[in-house]
């Protein structure tokens, strides 16, 4: 059984990824902040991260986060999927997406709106860790 990682300081995010998952056959773990982060994937050691971007104490949170996963030796093969309301679907003045990836901004291995539609998050996630 794959092990995912969510990482969202959301409690019915994560719970509602979690009931998808888990109704895949995943097992999941979970954080609701980046703190110690390199530490806490160390130990858990999944097969995905899933990643918000936008936490309260940080609005780059979660690009930061993606870029220490990139760069620790020990860690930086677990694949990363951006998890996010930051994108084409939010009426901000700036959004992201797939075309936005790239090994210096966002070393990340896909990009997921929220909401989340179901076959698209545990599609992109088989076809990462089939």
């Amino acid at each position: 059984m794959s092990k995912i990682m969510i990482i969202d300081d959301d409690r019915d995010i994560i719970d509602s990824v979690t009931m998808i998952l888990e109704a895949n056959d995943y097992d999941v773990v979970s954080r609701t902040d980046t703190d110690d982060l390199i530490a806490a994937v160390e130990t858990e050691n999944p097969d995905l991260i899933l990643l918000d971007i936008v936490f309260p104490d940080d609005a780059q949170a979660g690009f930061k986060a993606a870029r220490k996963i990139a760069g620790q030796s020990s860690i930086k093969h677990i694949p990363v999927l951006i998890l996010s309301a930051v994108n084409q679907l939010t009426p901000l003045a700036f959004s992201f997406g797939e075309s936005d990836i790239s090994k210096d901004f966002m070393p990340v291995n896909g990009f997921i709106e929220k909401p989340v539609k179901p076959e698209i998050l545990v599609k992109k996630i088989q076809a990462i860790i089939a």
